[in-house]
């Protein structure tokens, strides 16, 4: 479990680095393990609250979690060994392991892609 939270920890570490400003544009990328990610469609973004949004299914089976999505409830479901996280479209609150948490931005869907913030 530690060792998954470590590597969660650097994704998001060089996630948010790849969103700081620049003089130029420069795509975002998802590095795991030393390996790049490929998105085949949906790509990373900053949203307009000036966080990364990556796609929630590549990045957390890149990781070895299981993705889970119900569209009925608009909600994703991530686990990874005993870690379970509960994430809803458009709703700052989340849950981990059933404990209720809240991030300074939601969760959305884009180009038929979930996408979550990393910070």
């Amino acid at each position: 479990m530690k060792k998954g939270l470590l590597i969660l920890m650097l994704l998001i570490l060089v996630t948010s680095i790849g969103a700081m400003p620049t003089y130029g544009q420069i795509p975002l990328r998802i590095v795991v393990n030393g390996e790049r990610i490929t998105l085949p469609d949906a790509q990373p973004f900053v949203d307009a609250n000036s966080r990364t949004q990556v796609p929630v299914r590549f990045v957390s089976e890149a990781l070895g979690a299981k993705v889970d999505w119900n569209s009925s409830q608009q909600k994703v479901t991530v686990v990874l060994n005993d870690r379970e996280i509960i994430l809803y479209i458009g709703d700052k609150n989340y849950l981990v392991n059933g404990a209720s948490q809240e991030m300074d931005t939601e969760a959305l869907l884009k180009e038929g892609r979930t996408f979550v913030p990393l910070r």
